[in-house]
């Protein structure tokens, strides 16, 4: 299943700032899928690390059979990610959607997940002054899904592997497939519900922060 070059505006996915990608391309960007790229897999099914041909660094993210969505499904999510633009959001490079397959194509974030930091597996070393960066960056990116994006995104997934750190430890949430757009009916719901939202989830990150880990990772 994919979408034709005879098809009709309207069955194909209208996309701001991501490409289509073929299936070929991204067996050349991540060497088959060779396991020396293999990032690790979650929800949606397995990571690769994968490298353009202008040299750029990529996520991809490949549907597993299980989370495999119809056409109409897949074409409304892309439109949606490729609409979300933030700098602490992960940023949807583009797709593909071909030959049986379902992937979606990110910005590489070098610096891994928040769990990775803070656990003390990646290396890096999280002091305070860090980690009150990291949740108020987290907060900014959970408040632009809630209140700036049209329509508003809620991400009913929010944990620290889906928080990403780039090279400046800048936090950028990731991991959309669980969220949920609201329709235009709940919109005056959630913008009532939701007032404030940006404070609340940075003292329940940094709440989260200062009590899960302890010194010795600091």
């Amino acid at each position: 299943e994919q979408w034709g070059p005879d098809e009709s505006n309207s069955s194909i996915p209208q996309l701001k700032g991501a490409r289509r990608f073929t299936f070929e391309e991204i067996q050349n960007c991540t060497k088959k899928f060779s396991q020396l790229n293999y990032i690790g897999s979650g929800g949606y099914g397995k990571v690769y690390r994968g490298t353009l041909h202008n040299g750029q660094l990529v996520a991809v993210k490949r549907a597993q059979n299980e989370s495999m969505q119809g056409g109409l499904e897949f074409k409304t999510e892309i439109e949606l990610l490729s609409r979300v633009h933030h700098k602490n959001l992960v940023s949807l490079i583009g797709f593909c959607f071909e030959q049986g397959e379902q992937i979606l194509v990110y910005e590489y974030v070098v610096n891994g997940t928040l769990t990775d930091a803070l656990s003390g597996k990646s290396g890096i070393r999280l002091d305070w002054i860090r980690r009150l960066k990291i949740a108020l960056g987290t907060a900014r990116g959970l408040d632009y899904l809630h209140e700036q994006a049209n329509p508003p995104i809620i991400h009913r997934d929010v944990k620290s592997t889906n928080i990403l750190l780039d090279e400046r430890l800048n936090a950028k949430v990731s991991d959309f497939g669980l969220s949920k757009p609201l329709s235009d009916g709940a919109k005056g719901y959630m913008t009532t519900q939701v007032k404030g939202t940006m404070v609340r989830i940075c003292i329940y990150i940094l709440l989260y922060l200062f009590t899960h880990f302890n010194n010795t990772h600091i």
